[in-house]
């Protein structure tokens, strides 16, 4: 099988050329997480290379909803910085939110909704929406709001990988 890696970005905007990267984590198949962190605007550029680096040892990425914001965004802020998106765009991509659209049929197709059909545990903190203003109180010093916006993320990438684990029969074709 190949090397799959889950990804979730936290950003200050849900638009590239407005906001930044603000908190980038993996979390490998087996459930072992890594999360990279920007405190500053100016932390960007790093977080992307270290993002980058963790990347390159894996063959899929594995998202929710990532076709049409994670991979989005960070290509766009990599080319802002100058750096090479091709390593991230030519990976093997699964969107999971597209596999529970395409292949289940659900009344909801939300990441809280799917986590209840499937019984997994949710954390109740912030939602992503959340993030930007977070991060406007993590820039004036708020440790608290850094930490809120770490779990989310890393609780984003647990139930992800706990989606994929019970989707992953019907992914195993695609995946060989």
């Amino acid at each position: 099988m190949p090397r799959i890696v889950f990804l979730d970005l936290e950003t200050s905007s849900l638009e590239a050329d407005g906001g930044i990267i603000v908190g980038a984590g993996v979390m490998s198949e087996a459930g072992e997480s890594e999360y990279f962190e920007a405190r500053r605007t100016g932390q960007e550029k790093p977080l992307l290379s270290k993002l980058l680096k963790r990347l390159e040892s894996s063959e899929v990425i594995v998202t929710w909803s990532g076709r049409g914001f994670d991979i989005p965004f960070l290509t766009t802020r990599l080319l802002k910085h100058s750096m090479d998106p091709r390593p991230v765009l030519g990976m093997m991509h699964v969107d999971l939110n597209e596999v529970v659209k395409s292949r289940l049929r659900l009344t909801f197709t939300y990441l809280d909704h799917v986590c209840d059909f499937f019984g997994i545990r949710r954390e109740k903190g912030p939602m992503g929406l959340e993030v930007p203003s977070l991060f406007v109180k993590a820039l004036e010093g708020d440790e608290a709001a850094l930490r809120s916006i770490r779990d989310h993320c890393l609780d984003d990438l647990r139930v992800t990988r706990e989606v994929f684990l019970r989707l992953r029969p019907m992914l195993e074709g695609q995946l060989a």
